[in-house]
């Protein structure tokens, strides 16, 4: 019976384990994600305050870039995702990128609270198993 109890505890808490693990990989990539919109949306803005000729550099793989200078300093080409871009002045485009970082920092609370209640769950496991197993001590005793 002992054996049985332990089994499906070490089942659930296997289980556990693997969301909480999945969660944390997500957490990781939206985290990520965020970080990449915020970037972008501090570079417009950086943009919007420098007058004059603006020289950048422009990636072209392998770690290689060719020196340019921006020719339209008000409107961003931005991702609007599934692989599709718009152009946007550089206001709308902030605002843009403000509002999937907000999206990005709500899927983040919900998948920290997600993990905060697997993790609930996994010590509660935990909890039974040390209970079941001093039982089982205190019996054999």
């Amino acid at each position: 019976m002992v054996e049985k109890e332990m089994e499906k505890l070490a089942y659930e808490y296997q289980l556990l384990q693997a969301q909480a693990q999945l969660l944390a990989q997500n957490l990781e990539l939206l985290t990520l994600g965020r970080e990449e919109f915020r970037a972008v949306k501090e570079t417009l803005e950086e943009l919007k305050k420098t007058e004059g000729e603006v020289e950048i550099l422009v990636p072209i793989g392998a770690g290689s870039f060719l020196k340019g200078r921006i020719i339209d300093k008000e409107n961003a080409i931005v991702s609007v995702g599934a692989g599709y871009a718009v152009e946007k002045n550089l206001d709308s485009a902030i605002e843009y990128l403000g509002k999937r970082i907000k999206e990005y920092d709500g899927a983040i609370a919900k998948t920290q609270e997600a993990l905060r209640k697997i993790e609930e769950q996994l010590g509660e496991l935990a909890r039974k198993v040390q209970e079941i197993q001093a039982g089982k001590s205190a019996s054999q005793s």
